[in-house]
This record gives C-alpha cells, sequence and structure tokens, in this order.
C-alpha cells in the first residue's frame, strides 16, 4: 500500500523562510546592540514594570558586576587587556552595522521584507559576531577559576537579588506569566547571564557607569537608601493638580498613604518620611500624578 505524504506550497515555505529569517534578524540585532555598559538606555514604549526593574539593576545589580570585574582586571596580562580592547571595538562597530540596518528597515512594519542584500547584511553580521565571541570565549577559558570565584563571592547578594526582582516581576504580571516564569527560573537566569564567561569578560570596567534615566512621569530618587529610620523622597510635578504618594510592600501592596489627592503645583518636590514602624526589607514609593503613575524602591535596614 503505497503511503501519502502530505505536501507543503512552495509559497507556505518561503514565508516560513523568510519569518525564520526575521526572527533571526531581530534576535541577533537585539544581541548585537545589548551590552552592560549600554543596559540602562531603555526603549520608548517602556511598561512601568519593566522600567522597575530596570531600575533595580541599575542600583543593585550592575554596581556589584562592576566591581567583581575591575577585582578581575587586576589578574589579567597586558596582552589579554590589549586584545579585550580591539574585541570590544569589533563589537562596536558591528552594532553600528546592526543599527544602520534595522534603521534601513520599514518602520512600524511588522514582518518587513528584507531584500537579498539585506539577508546577505544579516548573515554577515552572524558570522562575524560569532567569530568574535568565540575568541573572547577562548580567552575566557584562562579566567575560568578566578571568575567562578568572584561569583561565587557575592552568592548571598545574587539570591537577595533574585528574591527582589520576583517581586517586582509579579506586581505586573499575569497569573499564567508567573507560573512560566517560576517553571523557567526566569529571575535567576537574567541575573546568571552577568556572569557568563564571555559576556563578563568583555565588560570593561575603565568605561562611565551608565546613568539612570529619570521616570517620565516624576524623575523620582530617595535617599538615603538603603534608610534606617527615615528617607527623604524627592519628585518633580511636571503638572499642577492632585498628587497621592503611598507607600507599598515588596509584593506592590499598599501598605498606607502619605498623600491623598493633595493639590501641588508644578515643580520639585520633597518628602520626609518616618519609617521606624516599618520591618527591614523592600519598599516602594508609589506617586501618581496628573502625568502618571511611578514607583521607586527603597531598602529599610
Amino acid at each position: 500500500m503505497a503511503r501519502r505524504f502530505a505536501t507543503t506550497p512552495a509559497s507556505t515555505c518561503l514565508s516560513l523562510m523568510k519569518a525564520t529569517l526575521l526572527k533571526t534578524i531581530i534576535l541577533l540585532l537585539a544581541v548585537l546592540l545589548s551590552a552592560p555598559a549600554t543596559f540602562a538606555k531603555g526603549r520608548r514604549d517602556e511598561k512601568p514594570g519593566r522600567r522597575e526593574v530596570k531600575a533595580y539593576y541599575e542600583a543593585n545589580v550592575l554596581p556589584v558586576v562592576r566591581q567583581q570585574r575591575l577585582k578581575l582586571d587586576a589578574q589579567l596580562s597586558a596582552d589579554d587587556k590589549a586584545q579585550l580592547a580591539t574585541y570590544r571595538q569589533q563589537l562596536q562597530q558591528l552594532r553600528q552595522r546592526g543599527k544602520s540596518l534595522l534603521e534601513t528597515l520599514p518602520p512600524g512594519a511588522a514582518r518587513p521584507a528584507l531584500t537579498d542584500a539585506q539577508q546577505q547584511q544579516v548573515q554577515q553580521l552572524r558570522s562575524e559576531s560569532r567569530e568574535i565571541m568565540v575568541k573572547v570565549g577562548l580567552l575566557a577559558k584562562k579566567y575560568e577559576a578566578p571568575m567562578t570565584q568572584l561569583s561565587q563571592e557575592i552568592q548571598p547578594q545574587k539570591e537577595k537579588w533574585s528574591t527582589d526582582l520576583k517581586a517586582l516581576t509579579a506586581k505586573y504580571a499575569t497569573p499564567g506569566q508567573l507560573e512560566k516564569r517560576r517553571d523557567s527560573g526566569h529571575a535567576a537566569g537574567k541575573l546568571n547571564h552577568f556572569f557568563r564567561p564571555a559576556r563578563f569578560l568583555l565588560l570593561d570596567p575603565a568605561a562611565p557607569a551608565p546613568q539612570p534615566a529619570a521616570g517620565p512621569a516624576t524623575g523620582l530618587s530617595v535617599y538615603p537608601n538603603p534608610a534606617v529610620g527615615s528617607n527623604q523622597l524627592e519628585y518633580a510635578v511636571k503638572k499642577a493638580g492632585p498628587v497621592t504618594i503611598e507607600i507599598l510592600d515588596g509584593r506592590g501592596n499598599t501598605l498606607r498613604p502619605l498623600v491623598q489627592n493633595q493639590p501641588q503645583e508644578k515643580g520639585s518636590h520633597t518628602l520626609s518620611t518616618d519609617l521606624s514602624d516599618l520591618p527591614g526589607g523592600t519598599y516602594f514609593y508609589k506617586i501618581t500624578t496628573r502625568t502618571g503613575t511611578e514607583t521607586k524602591r527603597f531598602v529599610k535596614q
């Protein structure tokens, strides 16, 4: 009995190939355009939850990662430092080429058609990026032992970061997203990304630390942070009108209001808060103005 095989129309195969290639270019360019030094550069359409997570990384994770990388720098040979500088320069050039390629794609198109020339550029970027990262990986093997030690030194901090990040993401995630992240170890995976040998080695400890951008709604800052008995919240009101400020716990639950629909003029404001009744832990200020809602994390010791 002859078997019958299902056939796929050529047009469908071509569409699948284009979709796969588009996913490849987006993933590749995302990798090329990302680096520890550019972590603070957000997207225009960032949601509040993503901004909070990014701010947490900037304030808590990246300074420690850079500190550990600086310790490693003292153990690198002069030749290896020079070679790393060359690799960073080559990757920067790839990022610029990737950015230029992105700018040639039709704006707002979900699945833009790629020309033959663009497809060749994608393949070339992928090939050159892979070649450089293989070389960095080989260089990282020389320093595998000290990098492992540096990662183990901050294991308690990494565990705390993971707990804090899970609480942050839980504030905005749906039940389905929470279940998926719980199964995949989402927060731990993100943290371990910084300590992958090649990425950690490429981090330039001499580069200026990225400055976190002020929140689009209020431009919040808290000091001191961590705090013991009290702290101050500085915020900017961009449009005169009612202002509400609340303290949230680490899971995003409201503990108490500090300011409730209070009319305030446009400009900078400061609010001093007594924290003596709060147990040690992670908390958030939540401020709502006419221009939106923003939160700011702080730690009570």
